[in-house]
């Protein structure tokens, strides 16, 4: 029996390693093509590693590349990501709470709307938004992509967070109200708390909506000034061709803080993921 469980252990994470393999592979060849030369990108014989580093395509996305400063394309996507994180993880935290502590008749229903606003494509969700954007004054600012991308990651959050607090005994409320919180005390010292693993995922998820938004950001936005660097990264390869060194080192770059986020926050998405399975 213990032959037969170690020979299953051993074809198991044979299987894992060649799915990572896999899945990294992308990654691992944008890396090295940002470090090749264009002759050697465009050779017969494909190179696994460059003969020769070159960091030409880094230094023409940091110091020549565009008529605006990558660092303002970067201001720009943190700004949109950061602060669609915020907006959207309050109000989904509220939400959530609302949802799961007070029972009352619509909440079904409004369950039921935040479901089909997930299945429904974010495309269809265009045509009004600029129209009603154009409208309000917000069109063309850094505003807009915020509101669309918190059109998306609100709903997620909201469904990622309602286990959370359902699992919370009530009675824990109950004697914090007793002894004198109120309700958005007891929210914010007991709840909050308790639920950090949720909202550490649905913050770092609608980050990564807000860091890499494509669609809204060009939709809604035309002066370069504002662009973040998704839609700089888009516009480069019909601006200046497929300078593939230079367009992989602008996706590197790109890859930068989704990779910091996954490092540093490893432990508490992976315990927020399967807490949020185990209890929904």
């Amino acid at each position: 029996m213990g032959k037969k469980v170690k020979r299953n252990q051993i074809i198991y994470n044979g299987i894992a390693v060649i799915v990572l393999i896999i899945f990294l592979f992308p990654i691992y060849w944008m890396v090295i093509t940002s470090l090749k030369s264009s002759s050697e990108i465009f050779a017969e014989v494909p190179t696994f590693f460059p003969h020769k580093i070159n960091l030409g395509g880094y230094v023409s996305q940091l110091f020549i590349r565009g008529s605006v400063p990558i660092w303002v394309s970067f201001r720009n996507s943190i700004l949109i990501a950061v602060t669609t994180t915020l907006v959207s993880t309050v109000l989904a935290a509220l939400s959530a709470y609302g949802l799961a502590r007070f029972k009352l008749p619509m909440n079904k229903a409004v369950l039921l709307a935040i479901l089909i606003t997930q299945m429904l494509p974010a495309v269809l969700f265009l045509s009004p938004l600029f129209i009603m954007f154009k409208k309000i004054g917000i069109l063309d600012t850094l505003i807009s992509p915020v509101f669309f991308t918190c059109l998306q990651s609100i709903p997620f959050c909201i469904i990622t967070l309602r286990p959370y607090f359902l699992e919370i005994p009530k009675e824990l409320e109950e004697a914090a109200i007793i002894d004198g919180c109120g309700r958005f005390r007891v929210f914010t010292k007991i709840m909050v708390p308790i639920t950090y693993p949720g909202i550490i995922v649905s913050a770092a998820f609608t980050f990564l909506w807000g860091w890499g938004d494509l669609m809204g950001a060009l939709t809604f936005i035309k002066t370069d000034r504002f662009y973040p660097l998704t839609v700089n990264m888009y516009k480069a390869i019909g601006e200046y061709g497929i300078e593939w060194n230079s367009l992989m080192a602008f996706a590197v770059i790109l890859t930068i803080p989704v990779l910091l986020i996954f490092i540093f926050l490893q432990k508490y998405l992976i315990t927020g993921i399967t807490a949020g399975a185990v209890k929904g």
